[in-house]
């Protein structure tokens, strides 16, 4: 996109995106977990990284479904990479659980929730860092099997013009939808913001100028039309097809 196009919020993620990687990588490696758990941060943290660079080819060539559900996996993998880097009491209990398949990412979430994320403090606004995770989560939640609702990630809804409320569809082996691509671009950025303030949250060193990048990643995001100004219900702009009510058009923002 031309760069007078680029919204703060993308110029922001791009700045975050090595500090918070290089960090969250090192931390991994000291969870001063017993043995046999040691293993399974790691490996999640590898998962979440080949996800979203599978995810960001495939939106980047139009293929927008199977971006998003790759993306999904990602929400699945960071309640794994956050278990290697709290240092809660449990932590090694659920993690075991996990490993024998028996607490889904669910379970694990719900247990951040009780003995974590308290310490955490707001999300992008004003709410909880559990509400802020829960939306996060069911933004993506719909796009775990192929339905109807992936299937829509699909194609492209045109309009002849601003303001026109007559619109068709564009569908095909591949459609190329700006506005899908920046959304989910939106939501990886989303997700690289989240994996800087677990490790703020949970690191013991003072990194002033991390959490200065970090901070300014959330308000850019925070920002964001997509978003809606903090509404409670901004999951729901990942639906497929979202458009400005005030313009019958989709917005590009």
């Amino acid at each position: 996109m031309p760069e007078r196009d680029v919204p703060e919020w993308f110029a922001r993620a791009e700045e975050a995106f090595d500090p918070i990687h290089k960090r969250v990588a090192a931390a991994i490696k000291k969870h001063d977990l017993p043995t046999q758990l040691s293993l399974a941060p790691q490996e999640a943290v590898y998962f979440f990284v080949h996800a979203m660079e599978i995810a960001y080819e495939a939106n980047k060539a139009g293929i927008h479904a199977n971006a998003l559900s790759q993306t999904r996996y990602c929400i699945e993998a960071l309640a794994i990479i956050e278990l290697g880097m709290c240092r809660a009491k449990g932590r090694e209990a659920i993690l075991e659980k996990w490993l024998q398949g028996k607490a889904s990412p669910g379970k694990i979430r719900q247990w951040l929730a009780s003995e974590v994320w308290p310490s955490y403090g707001t999300g992008l606004w004003s709410e909880s860092w559990e509400d802020y995770m829960a939306k996060l989560a069911g933004a993506v939640q719909p796009y775990a099997h192929y339905t109807s609702q992936l299937a829509q990630w699909q194609s492209r809804l045109h309009f002849a013009s601003p303001g026109e409320r007559t619109a068709y569809i564009e569908s095909g082996p591949i459609v190329y939808d700006p506005q899908k691509a920046t959304r989910i671009t939106l939501y990886h950025s989303i997700l690289n913001y989240t994996l800087g303030r677990i490790w703020l949250a949970n690191s013991t060193a003072t990194d002033s100028e991390f959490s200065g990048i970090v901070t300014r990643l959330g308000d850019a995001l925070g920002k964001s039309r997509y978003l809606d100004g903090h509404q409670t219900d901004w999951d729901q702009q990942f639906w497929a097809m979202v458009w400005d009510g005030r313009t019958g058009s989709p917005h590009l923002e």
